[in-house]
């Protein structure tokens, strides 16, 4: 198998599990287990001995650590924090069974510059219905548009270390 294809591969993976959740929280913690498969793909890639994953056990936050002296921040710096905060959101579930609205508020936020580039021509005849973006009348998004857009934004994030993976390992 080429490794174009096993690259493919990956993402139909990825996109396999992303979409289909119903439910903000599972959504939030698939997005961590997928982000984190992300960052795995990244370390492999970049970095010079090959890593078992499955004999040391490294964090979440390690990983993001070992990703950021890779070099996967360099290019986009703003995955780091997105990375962290998605991490907490996860974390939130994981002790109070629920996940932190002041959190994820927090993390939403960082979706408004993605936000117009799903709204470009680019994506124009794509199924993504634009009303996912609309607010109710307190500036408050609607569940369905919380979870659409969680999905969304977990998915560009993993898009983006998945890319920055390809870019490094094609420059080594």
């Amino acid at each position: 198998m080429n490794k174009e294809k096993k690259e493919h591969i990956l993402v139909d993976k990825f996109f396999f599990h992303m979409f289909g959740i119903k439910d903000l929280d599972y959504l939030i913690l698939k997005g961590h287990i997928l982000t984190e498969h992300s960052l795995n793909f990244f370390i492999e890639k970049t970095s010079i001995e090959k890593i078992n994953f499955d004999k040391i056990k490294f964090s979440y936050s390690n990983k993001i650590e070992i990703a950021k002296t890779l070099g996967l921040f360099k290019a986009n710096p703003k995955i780091y924090e997105e990375l962290k905060l998605l991490n907490k959101l996860r974390n939130s579930i994981a002790h109070k069974l629920k996940y932190d609205e002041k959190l994820f508020s927090d993390f939403i936020k960082g979706f408004k510059p993605y936000k117009d580039y799903f709204q470009s021509d680019s994506f124009k005849n794509t199924s993504i219905n634009k009303d996912i973006f609309k607010e109710n009348e307190n500036g408050e998004m609607p569940e369905e548009g919380k979870l659409n857009i969680s999905m969304l934004y977990i998915s560009t994030i993993c898009m983006k270390i998945f890319s920055e993976g390809i870019k490094l390992e094609k420059e080594k």
